[in-house]
């Protein structure tokens, strides 16, 4: 055994110091070969990739071996929920059985802190005779007294949706930097300081991403210099890299920043106001007329040439000469900048630089496309594939760097994880599988009498299934779609049909819709996307898992299609190199939400039978957990009556 095992084994052994401090620890061999291969790979300066099953254990499989190293460590995940479950749950238990002393500490992106200078400007400006104003603004002085951070989380009586907390907190384009005249006690500030000093860093995908971008822009940094990252729930870093890698604007921000621009300049003298409230104007004018060129076009899709021409020759360019016009008299010693005009200069400055990033010229590695929400059209432009920048920003920086999800493996490999991260060095990885028993807890449904998904009948089908698995389930279900269209469908075919309460995806916040679900036992929630990953609904409620199609990319996402085409001009095969693969993990992370722990029970329900009956159906059922198989109704009910 290697010198450098023993310590693991020490903490995560049989009887190890866990086991004998943690009341219900449950020894794990497959979480302790985990902990030691991250700790060979730690020392060895390579990579590794691990997929960890539903119930390892893996948040200490990684924890024990980063703070045994005593490398500075940044641990990356995809929620801010396993930040704090990370946090404030896992990490201070290791360290009471450990009897180490480590210093952690948490960082959320920027509009998680209360910013000081929109703080006093909102409450400034507001009348103190608006009713409960001058109460809430005490009760946020008595918390400011005490709050290290000014973490939003701390304030347990503010809604989510609390449009109080937006005038209050900055984002990027918002915040004055050093030329602020809080700069010395802002919060912000101080948790950067205290990172510089923190042993284990704790952030998400989004802030580690937007962090490698301001460094390579040569602002400064956000997250301090590392000897080891640790990315959990991997499976979702390629969206948020994407996302970050590449640049977007929206006509909201422009008309924001125009009306804030307006109403301030009010303030100065006649003839420099007048010429900024034009600009201002110019600028409105363009991201209405951008608007209104996108209008009749699909929600979501690629720029085409003929389009793109006409914005840059019209729209674009009014908004680039009235940003720039406006830029410019910023250099006027005749313009006296107050406190707020300062800050709207930076955003300006912000705008400005994002709206020529859009407008400069790219090559085939990059796609132009748009997207429109509510009253509001997203330009954005985006890498179509990440290895550069995931080379020159974080591979050649950092060496020791740890990937890990239940999900990331497809056909009992990392091909496909490996090369949408571009992972070309020696990487050490394994599978480890979950421990559950998935043979006598899960039961795989798949019905004979449905139609191809493709068929203009398949939602009346499966809306007719659905509602016989649910009066056998006696609700307790969630469903799963692939699209908002098939859910508002059968929403409508089931909803007053079945004696059970039903909640929708959109009729309230996540969190909200969640939280009801849990409490009422038999009630069944309906959503797409976003509740594929990150749901823990533990226990008797979520029995039942039930998924429309299986879950392929549409090819209508404009970066789905610009992907498939790069893929196919390169000579490969966009369906087995990246659509399959991607659907494979898709579905991992569906029926991840169905068994949470060693005593749940449950059945996953898949309409689409091409699972069963297509060339690739096997490709799925190869990567997902060995489970009884059943096409019989009446099969359903057995299953819930025989006993644990």
């Amino acid at each position: 055994m290697p010198s450098h095992h023993a310590p693991i084994k020490e903490v995560l052994g049989q009887k190890g110091l866990l086991s004998r401090s943690i009341k219900g620890f449950e020894y794990r061999p497959s979480q302790l070969q985990m902990a030691l291969l991250i700790m060979d790979a730690i020392l060895e300066r390579k990579p590794a990739i691990i997929e960890a099953g539903t119930g390892t254990g893996k948040t200490f499989g990684y924890l024990v071996p980063a703070i045994l190293s005593g490398k500075k460590t940044v641990i990356s995940t995809g929620t801010k929920n396993l930040q704090e479950q990370i946090y404030f749950k896992d990490l201070p238990l290791i360290l009471k059985a450990t009897k180490r002393r480590v210093n952690a500490m948490m960082m959320k992106g920027r509009k998680n802190y209360l910013c000081l200078f929109r703080y006093h400007q909102f409450f400034s400006a507001s009348s103190p005779s608006e009713p409960g104003q001058s109460i809430i603004r005490k009760r946020l002085e008595e918390w400011m007294a005490t709050s290290i951070f000014a973490d939003r989380q701390e304030l347990s009586w503010l809604k989510d949706d609390d449009p109080l907390w937006d005038a209050i907190s900055a984002s990027h384009e918002q915040c004055l930097g050093s030329s602020c005249l809080h700069v010395d006690e802002c919060y912000l500030n101080a948790l950067r300081r205290s990172a510089i000093h923190a042993d284990i860093i704790i952030v998400n995908h989004h802030l580690f991403f937007a962090d490698l971008m301001v460094k390579k822009g040569g602002f400064g940094e956000i997250i301090p210099r590392f000897q080891l990252v640790i990315f959990d729930e991997a499976h979702g870093i390629e969206d948020v890299a994407t996302s970050y890698l590449g640049e977007s604007l929206s006509t909201n921000q422009l008309i924001d920043f125009a009306r804030d621009l307006d109403k301030e300049t009010r303030t100065l003298g006649r003839r420099h106001g007048k010429r900024l409230r034009d600009q201002a104007g110019s600028i409105v004018v363009g991201a209405e007329d951008l608007r209104a060129l996108f209008k009749g076009l699909d929600q979501k899709g690629r720029i085409t040439d003929e389009v793109w021409k006409v914005a840059e020759e019209g729209p674009l360019r009014l908004i680039r000469e009235g940003m720039g016009h406006m830029l410019g008299e910023r250099g006027s010693s005749s313009v006296e900048e107050s406190d707020h005009l300062k800050a709207l200069f930076s955003r300006a400055e912000s705008l400005y630089r994002r709206l020529q990033e859009i407008l400069s010229s790219r090559n085939g590695n990059w796609l132009r496309w748009y997207e429109k929400r509510k009253k509001t059209l997203i330009l954005h432009v985006s890498p179509l594939n990440i290895s550069r920048d995931m080379n020159e920003l974080l591979y050649a920086k950092v060496s020791r760097i740890v990937f890990t999800s239940a999900t990331l493996s497809t056909n009992r490999n990392f091909d496909y994880f490996r090369s949408r991260l571009r992972l070309q060095a020696d990487v050490l990885e394994e599978i480890y599988p979950s421990h559950f028993d998935f043979g006598r807890q899960t039961l795989m449904f798949v019905p004979k009498d449905v139609p191809q998904p493709n068929s203009p009948r398949f939602c009346e089908a499966i809306a007719n299934t659905i509602k016989k698995i649910l009066r056998i389930t006696s609700g307790r279900a969630l469903i799963l779609f692939t699209s908002h269209h098939n859910l508002d469908l059968v929403h409508q075919l089931i909803s007053k049909d079945i004696p059970y309460r039903v909640f929708k995806q959109g009729d309230a916040p996540k969190t909200l819709l969640l939280e009801k679900f849990r409490q009422d036992t038999h009630s069944v929630l309906m959503a797409t996307g976003s509740f594929w990953q990150g749901v823990d609904v533990p226990g008797e409620t979520l029995s039942c898992l039930i998924i429309d199609k299986l879950p392929f990319d549409s090819p209508a996402d404009p970066l789905v299609s610009a992907r498939i085409d790069s893929m196919r001009e390169r000579g490969g095969n966009p369906f087995l190199e990246y659509q399959l693969p991607s659907a494979i993990i898709a579905l991992k992370q569906g029926l991840g939400r169905l068994i949470r722990n060693s005593s749940d029970r449950g059945m996953m329900c898949i309409m689409d039978k091409r699972i069963l009956t297509s060339g690739y159906g096997p490709a799925f059922l190869e990567s997902l957990p060995d489970m009884p198989l059943s096409r019989d109704l009446e099969e359903i009910g057995g299953f819930f009556e025989r006993a644990p």
